[in-house]
């Protein structure tokens, strides 16, 4: 049964780790092929033959099954030639509507969309923005029925070496494309909604009693992390409680439990009226709570892992067969990964299931715990080690104080808050009072829940013990944690456990890859900027890109998980070294502080003025620019406007066009020099000063650059002729936003460089766009769609 279930899981799951999409014709056909096979040697009793080709027959079926899957994803997407028109859609509010000071932001399911009176096809969902919404725009809600004139494009992720993936998460959504409403007089709503449901009822409920922990609350009851600060979610994070403020399995478990005994009693009430056994009515009952629990969570990932396992589990027992949790576990992944097959491309697919995998060894009897005071430590001792692969590897961040911190944190939320929220929930629509003072009660636990994480944080700020480490471990340290976790986690009669724990250290001995002479790193942060630059014990950032909105911004979400990935974390000498923000534009400073809240810089480079700098970070703020000659000086030190780390020499151009200058004017300009190497950043300088970096750089003995950062993300305003004929750069990397309404970088532009040479990137189809120099000296480079090609990318 093993055997089966895996490959079925297998085939499923491929698909999406495969670099490009193959065509369900061959797919089909190999299915069939193997058919064929597997029939024909049946009949002729081959046993062993007859069931190799079953197993491969199966992990057909579930490739083919997780291929279509994928085509359907992938199909579901604006076609390209709607991209830009502006559109006339009806539909239906799809989902609550999210209003901020900026915007009001909406999931539609179209019914019809037009253009010029044309119709066209859409996809299942758009999501629109609405800037400078009308009034009546604040009322909008879920079920409404409107018609808006929009204008569209189809989702598209930023490609780093970290970060998130946009694109895919808007696909498994049943979102086919992104824009924004435009300003017509024919925008309206035809028709009020329906009522919004229970969910919707039930946010709307909580948002009323004002509770001090509504984000907890919220996340609990509905699934809603959105409400969540961004300190709260690092607090969590770090002492590794996460699991906990989320509708996780232990959540559904205790609600199914819940449904079970009530619906047992009825059962036990009617049987003489019915003739159903008293524990099938329990069965179905305690299945019925689980499924509407999850219902409220929006059947998230971690409640589709619970409820798949629970279903399983009642359907054994009314089969009257035992069924191991391993197995109940390998059938639940199946079922989850058939309803989304790319739902194993999440972190948290491998940590629930990792999780609950570890639990089975505990109390599937394997590890039962020999005394009763174990079962207080020991899970939470099996989970800490078993988690550390999947935190390693998605997060690179683990909880040193996870177990300590769960000992009283799992009672306190899941055994307290959790039932006294049901109960609540459930007397809001009986007493409103019974049930604000239930709310009330939970929301005091959540209080001492929340002081306990502040204590436990506290052991860092008071006595500057780490509560928790970043980790980017190599993919052999990986597997060397996954090998000695294993061995850890088996009884001691195997007397293998010495043997796990050197494993594990050996683990955390393996060393880094060496760090580069010197390497370039042009971010994918859309229209806007930012340059990591990496030499062997230094790190620099030149720009930070755009903010996006109050919850996203390039600095803390794009660049951050990037150098974090780096092993720069912002604790000791593993510190950003130098921030450098060229101007004061928000494409490259508008995430200069979100970056900077995250990981502080030591030093940071203005070429102007910078408002949004934080009162902490001012004092270590300078100008990239040069009063007086004697500004510029040279040393062993980061002190100056011109340095060294080891080999490589940074210098800001003195440039005298940009004497009280601001805006593009302003930008920083910033020369790298590695023996013959020379890499050159020029922010958005535009043409009148392009002949003074000519002539500065001249005075310095430079005639050609290897590495260009095109001024100005090519725009048509710089990189004249005389100053591209000037560099001749072997490389020139444009950074830019994909079909951006700039029209950057302009073809001319791109023509001047094709013309003396120069090897063009684009960050806009290439993604974070990367430069090193080898151990032998020589330049190399790569782009991130190159490494990481996946099927659903344009």
């Amino acid at each position: 049964m093993y055997r089966t279930l895996l490959a079925l899981l297998a085939g499923v799951t491929l698909p999406s780790f495969l670099p490009q999409l193959l065509p369900l014709p061959a797919v089909v056909a190999s299915v069939a092929m193997f058919l064929s096979a597997w029939l024909l040697v049946k009949r002729r009793s081959y046993k062993r033959v007859s069931y190799a080709l079953s197993i491969v027959l199966l992990f057909l079926v579930g490739f083919g099954w997780g291929s279509w899957s994928l085509h359907s994803l992938v199909a579901n997407q604006l076609n390209a030639t709607l991209e830009g028109e502006d559109i006339l859609v009806t539909g239906v509010v799809d989902a609550p509507v999210q209003h901020s000071e900026r915007r009001v932001r909406m999931l539609l399911a179209p019914h019809t969309g037009s253009l010029k009176g044309q119709l066209v096809s859409l996809p299942r969902r758009l999501q629109v923005s609405w800037y400078r919404a009308p009034g009546w725009v604040q009322t909008l809600a879920a079920g409404d029925r409107v018609a808006l004139t929009v204008r569209l494009k189809r989702p598209r992720s930023f490609v780093n070496p970290a970060g998130f993936d946009y694109k895919l998460w808007q696909l498994r959504r049943g979102v086919g494309a992104v824009g924004y409403v435009r300003t017509d007089a024919g925008n309206r709503r035809l028709t009020q909604g329906v009522p919004a449901g229970v969910r919707a009822t039930l946010s709307a409920w909580l948002a009323r009693q004002e509770p001090v922990n509504h984000g907890l609350l919220g996340a609990l009851l509905l699934g809603e992390r959105g409400e969540l600060s961004d300190t709260q979610s690092q607090l969590l994070q770090a002492t590794g409680t996460s699991h906990l403020i989320a509708i996780s399995g232990l959540h559904i478990g205790l609600a199914a439990t819940l449904g079970y005994l009530l619906a047992l009693a009825a059962g036990k009430l009617l049987a003489p009226f019915i003739p159903w056994r008293a524990q099938l009515v329990g069965f179905a009952g305690a299945a019925f709570t689980a499924w509407g629990y999850s219902a409220l969570a929006g059947f998230s990932l971690p409640t589709q892992r619970a409820l798949a396992m629970l279903l399983l589990l009642y359907v054994s027992r009314v089969l009257a067969r035992h069924s191991g949790g391993g197995l109940i576990l390998t059938a639940a992944a199946l079922l989850v990964c058939t309803l989304d097959p790319l739902s194993v491309r999440d972190a948290g697919f491998w940590l629930s299931f990792v999780a609950v995998a570890s639990l089975v060894l505990v109390y599937d009897g394997l590890l039962s715990p020999a005394r009763r005071w174990q079962s207080l430590w020991l899970p939470q001792l099996v989970v800490f080690l078993a988690l550390l692969v999947p935190l390693g590897a998605f997060f690179g961040q683990v909880s040193l104080v996870s177990p300590v911190a769960n000992l009283l944190a799992i009672p306190l939320v899941s055994l307290l808050v959790v039932p006294l929220l049901f109960a609540a929930a459930l007397g809001s629509w009986l007493n409103d009072t019974v049930a604000g003072g239930l709310l009330w009660l939970a929301d005091r636990v959540l209080d001492v829940f929340w002081w306990w994480l502040q204590l436990l944080a506290r052991l860092e700020g008071d006595y500057g013990w780490p509560i928790s480490v970043d980790w980017q471990p190599r993919l052999i340290a990986l597997l060397l944690i996954a090998l000695g976790a294993l061995l850890l986690l088996l009884p001691k009669a195997f007397r293998l456990r010495a043997t796990g724990v050197l494993l594990v250290l050996l683990a955390l001995w393996v060393p880094r890859p060496a760090a580069p002479r010197l390497a370039m790193t042009v971010m994918d942060v859309g229209q806007g900027l930012a340059v990591v630059i990496q030499t062997h014990e230094h790190s620099l950032l030149y720009d930070a890109g755009p903010r996006y909105s109050d919850s996203f911004d390039a600095g803390a979400d794009i660049i951050a998980p990037f150098l974090r990935r780096q092993g720069i974390d912002g604790r000791g000498a593993n510190r950003l070294d130098a921030l450098v923000v060229s101007h004061a534009h928000a494409d490259h400073a508008g995430g200069a502080a979100g970056l900077l809240s995250v990981l502080p810089s030591d030093n940071i480079y203005l070429g102007e003025p910078l408002p949004a700098l934080a009162l902490e970070d001012a004092p270590r703020a300078r100008s990239c620019h040069p009063r007086r000659a004697s500004d510029v000086s040279v040393g062993s030190e980061l002190d100056a406007l011109h340095w060294r780390w080891r080999q490589v020499t940074f210098r800001f151009l003195t440039l005298p066009g940009q004497r009280n200058s601001h805006g593009n004017s302003a930008s920083c300009v910033l020369l790298l020099e590695y023996q013959d190497q020379r890499w050159l950043l020029t922010g958005d300088i535009e043409r009148p000063l392009e002949a003074d970096v000519v002539a500065a750089l001249a005075a310095y003995g430079v005639s050609q650059i290897d590495v260009l950062l095109a001024p100005h993300h090519g725009s048509k305003t710089s990189s004249s002729a005389a100053f591209v004929t000037a560099l001749a750069p072997d490389n020139v990397v444009f950074s830019a936003g994909f079909n951006n309404r700039h029209g950057h970088p302009h073809p001319q532009v791109v023509k001047r460089y094709q013309k003396v040479g120069s090897r063009i990137f684009n960050t806009a189809v290439d993604g974070a766009v990367g430069f090193y120099i080898d151990a032998d000296g020589a330049l190399r480079s790569h782009t991130q769609r190159q490494l990481a090609p996946r099927p659903w990318r344009d």
